[in-house]
């Protein structure tokens, strides 16, 4: 059951086809595609069903009543209407999401749920249905727009207005828990330096998840946050302060068009989550290795994947996700600005194809560790 759990938060069971390559002639006709199908579209609804009461904190008002509660108690623990409680949770037993007793009046979320379904578990999944929910409701209509040959080059950041919120909470855990005791310490000679003092930027730093864990667990060294949405800088900035770190500031701009003033100003760039929605890759990492100056440190953290889709054909347990996600916004918001859509999952050779031609030497690159196989790393150095 948790198995099953796992599989309707993340589409895995849904999209996992079992696909012969059609360059070997030959075609899966060993089962009727409809009950398939089925599968698909029911996972989907039920993944809905999921995000709707991941946004409305229902899955942690039933995990806190601890107990079997009617839907009339559950409503009125989160101070909700009792008839859409009650026909959410006949979406979320159905799904075999939340449990009902004996009586078949009582619901509870059974203890193996709790940690990947609630907003403090310490294995939430469910906000990934909220992202994709929140990003289709946002980008559907305008990405369905772009496809004609007529139709508009793709969308803007205007087009998700709730967008920065969403994907702020992606990957926010990893950072809180492993980018300082994980990730740094793959490379001892950037440890070193962060503890003795340098001066890094973190490039696309949202709201400030990562560029404040760095701040704060390497006092000496400065930090300096750049984000092309002012509103997540503003939330960067509160965050500094709420921590009242001292070693970092935030400021918006674009990544292609830094300032003239601070070439050779870092000694260390960090980018996460950012790689593949740069419009000008080129550009950004020609800006990027002026900042930088010569022996200068770049890592990047970015989805892992192929850039060929055949290759990731059951080798990527999220592909599904991440095309899916790339489709509804990465790719339109890059293509909209003119830019060449890398997309999610352009994959480590692209990505490392177009950094080395850029003038950088991979000195490692592999999978990112403590986030399954989910994300992929690249560290590099001015050559």
């Amino acid at each position: 059951m948790f198995r099953r759990i796992y599989h309707i938060v993340y589409f895995e069971s849904v999209c996992k086809a079992k696909i012969t390559m059609a360059s070997k002639g030959q075609t899966d006709l060993s089962r009727d595609f409809g009950p398939r199908m089925e599968e698909i579209i029911q996972h989907g609804f039920a993944s809905v069903m999921i995000a709707m009461g991941y946004d409305l904190g229902l899955f942690d008002v039933i995990a806190e009543l601890s107990v079997p509660n009617s839907s009339e108690e559950i409503a009125a623990a989160a101070g909700m209407k009792e008839r859409y409680i009650r026909e959410w949770l006949g979406a979320m037993v159905t799904a075999k999401i939340v449990s009902i007793d004996s009586t078949g009046d009582k619901y509870f979320l059974q203890a193996n749920r709790v940690p990947y379904l609630t907003k403090g578990g310490s294995c939430n999944k469910s906000y990934a249905a909220s992202l994709l929910v929140n990003l289709t409701k946002d980008g559907f209509e305008k990405v369905k727009a772009s496809f004609p040959t007529e139709g508009p080059a793709g969308t803007s950041y205007d087009d998700y207005p709730g967008r920065s919120d969403h994907t702020a909470k992606f990957g926010n855990r990893w950072i809180k828990n492993h980018l300082v005791n994980s990730f740094i310490p793959l490379f001892p000679e950037l440890k070193n330096q962060l503890e003795t003092g340098i001066t890094v930027i973190d490039l696309g730093c949202g709201k400030g998840a990562s560029t404040c864990a760095l701040a704060r667990a390497f006092p000496r060294s400065t930090f300096h946050g750049v984000d092309y949405l002012e509103v997540n800088c503003q939330g960067a900035k509160r965050q500094a302060e709420e921590e009242s770190l001292k070693n970092c500031k935030f400021s918006a701009g674009d990544i292609s068009k830094l300032p003239d003033d601070i070439s050779g100003h870092f000694q260390y760039a960090f980018m996460n989550n950012v790689f593949h929605d740069l419009a000008h890759p080129m550009t950004c990492l020609a800006e990027i290795k002026r900042i930088l100056g010569p022996g200068g440190l770049l890592s990047i953290i970015d989805c892992h994947g192929y850039s060929a889709i055949k290759d990731n054909i059951d080798r990527v347990p999220a592909a599904v996700n991440l095309y899916s996600a790339s489709l509804l916004g990465c790719l339109p918001l890059s293509l909209g600005a003119g830019g060449v859509g890398l997309g999610a999952m352009c994959g480590v050779e692209k990505i490392t194809e177009i950094v080395t031609s850029a003038g950088f030497e991979m000195l490692q690159s592999g999978l990112v560790p403590e986030f399954r196989s989910y994300r992929h790393y690249f560290h590099c150095k001015v050559a």
